[in-house]
């Protein structure tokens, strides 16, 4: 189990790492407003401690490579000691593609009672989650 977590964050973190922090258009029929309130959904339900719902929203091909504690074990490790969640303090998007697929990632900097984490989501152009990173900031 440890190393399918192990191998869920490095692929998350290698498809994530593309995006940079520089912001590239979104795919065609893709809309700002609609891919932040997908990545809020997200980050609300990672907070929550609801990982079977977030597993519940990865993309068919992406779910088939993780497992529900694998997104546990994620999020556990990138708050451990930010304590408690308060609130998406700003939010950006950007597009990006890989191997021929174009995605757009919903960037949310988020303040803990102790820490600020930044959650990173890839959602493909039907808004199916794709990919995540969270990092303690």
């Amino acid at each position: 189990m440890r190393q399918k977590a192990r191998r869920l964050a490095a692929a998350l973190l290698v498809l994530l790492m593309l995006t940079g922090c520089q912001g590239k258009p979104l795919p065609s029929g893709m809309e700002e407003e609609e891919l932040l309130r997908h990545g809020r959904e997200v980050v609300a339900l990672l907070a929550g401690g609801n990982y079977e719902e977030v597993y519940g929203l990865l993309r068919e091909d992406v779910a088939g490579g993780t497992e529900v504690e694998d997104i546990q074990n994620l999020v556990i490790q990138q708050t451990d000691g930010a304590g408690t969640y308060k609130q998406i303090d700003s939010a950006m998007v950007t597009g990006q593609s890989s191997n021929g697929e174009a995605y757009g990632v919903a960037v949310l900097y988020c303040d803990y009672s102790k820490k600020d984490v930044l959650f990173r989501l890839a959602f493909d152009t039907n808004y199916e989650l794709i990919g995540m990173e969270i990092k303690r900031q």
